[in-house]
């Protein structure tokens, strides 16, 4: 059966690439906050990307679906805040540390080969680092880079994927805080320590503190402080490694339990806050992720959930 798979990869732009994406990253925020800026206003219309290229001519240097695509994502905001699904939708700060923009592949204006990305709007290829192969087709692309340093794209594809062999096989399932899971089957998991990673993390907020002091004493504003600056991003760095490292797991176990049963049946036992403490190596957050990919890889491998 045919779904939708999502692959992500580094990508190394160069110079004239790098200012076009930051520059496409202010027009769709800048679009985005007007449209709903507007919608704020009693009485006012709802406005297009269109109507705003208009009023500002600056935004038809930049991906009209980039555009389209903002105002795609506010419509949708509204409606989860409608639904009781979220909150109101905010404005969007470029003061965040991750800024992003999407686009649609239209007849191969996306398109991937030999580690180099076609984008709209770009004359030159971009440079990927594609680690897997990418099978099905292109539906769309998201840029995104956190600080402006460092870039990636998010392809979303439509494959056909095979369903895995039957085994016949019946999981229990139920969430341990020490190990992920808790089963009455026996599976040999992949080995999962994060030691390491905690003690650098521990050590660089710690290291973190002693510079905010160092700033403090010296009438220094945090965002003046080089130091702390420098020092904020490699904790940054750490905490979004030690996250891919339990993404990574947590992809590989979904994987192997929809590999070897046929049916997966969990209880879903709220853990109780007391337990749940710095000292356990899996939070709820965890879990809930891990929820996420059994479902949707049972759908994928033809397997049953309950």
């Amino acid at each position: 059966m045919k779904e939708l798979k999502g692959y992500r990869f580094r990508i190394y732009p160069d110079e004239i690439q790098r200012k076009f994406f930051i520059e496409t990253f202010g027009c769709v925020r800048f679009t985005y906050n007007q449209l709903l800026m507007r919608r704020q206003e009693p009485g006012m219309e709802k406005a297009t990307p269109a109507q705003l290229k208009q009023e500002h001519p600056f935004l038809k240097e930049t991906d009209s679906l980039a555009l389209a695509n903002a105002q795609r994502n506010l419509e949708r905001a509204f409606r989860n805040y409608y639904n009781g699904r979220a909150g109101y939708p905010k404005l969007k700060s470029k003061k965040n540390s991750w800024q992003s923009y999407t686009t649609n592949n239209q007849k191969g204006t996306v398109q991937l080969a030999d580690n180099y990305l076609k984008l709209p709007k770009l004359k030159e290829l971009v440079v990927v680092d594609q680690h897997r192969e990418v099978k099905g087709e292109i539906k769309s692309a998201t840029i995104s880079a956190k600080h402006s340093q460092e870039f990636y794209v998010s392809l979303l594809c439509l494959e056909e994927i095979p369903p895995l062999k039957k085994t016949g096989e019946v999981v229990k399932l139920t969430f341990n805080p020490h190990e992920l899971i808790s089963m009455n089957q026996k599976l040999v998991l992949p080995d999962f320590c994060q030691k390491k990673i905690d003690q650098k993390i521990v050590q660089a907020e710690r290291k973190l503190a002693c510079r905010k002091k160092a700033a403090r004493i010296k009438k220094v504003h945090l965002k003046d402080a080089k130091n702390y600056q420098k020092q904020k991003r490699v904790v940054e760095q750490l905490h979004t490694t030690k996250a891919n490292q339990t993404k990574n797991y947590l992809e590989q176990v979904s994987f192997l339990l929809v590999k070897n049963f046929d049916k997966i049946k969990i209880q879903n036992k709220y853990l109780n806050k007391e337990k749940e403490n710095r000292t356990t190596t899996f939070q709820l957050k965890d879990w809930n992720q891990f929820l996420t990919k059994i479902k949707y890889k049972t759908q994928w491998y033809d397997k049953e959930l309950i």
